[in-house]
């Protein structure tokens, strides 16, 4: 009851049926695994949504040793991303190849970049 219903009842508090009301709050609890069955259904379907989603959106790109590649700047150097920065800085060479999309690289001066880096991080440099 709402509190203002206390001093005069209201038409919803006078003709309330209690048998009535007792017999829909059980079956609401009968139904209550249903419902949730229900939302764990869609919640899955949503999931499995949203990683299509992004798989498709990122498409690692497959490099081979040997091969010259740019990296990203911001991926190096986060706090050196202004505006008007160069976006990939480079070029190197792929040094091996340690799973897919998954790199480990080396200066033009054969010297050992460190770190790994990855697929997304890393395109193809032409000359």
């Amino acid at each position: 009851m709402l509190s203002i219903e206390v001093g005069s009842p209201s038409r919803r508090a006078k003709n309330i049926d209690e048998t009535a009301n007792k017999e829909g709050l059980g079956t609401n609890i009968e139904l209550i695994d249903e419902v949730w069955d229900q939302a764990v259904a869609r919640m899955e379907k949503y999931k499995e949504k949203i990683k299509k989603h992004f798989i498709k959106k990122s498409r690692v790109k497959n490099f081979q040793v040997g091969d010259l590649v740019l990296r990203g700047t911001e991926a190096s150097d986060p706090t050196n991303t202004e505006k008007l920065m160069p976006k990939w800085e480079g070029p190197y060479k792929v040094k091996e190849v340690l799973r897919p999309g998954t790199y480990k690289l080396i200066n033009m001066d054969d010297s050992e970049v460190p770190n790994t880096w990855h697929g997304l991080r890393i395109r193809k440099f032409y000359q």
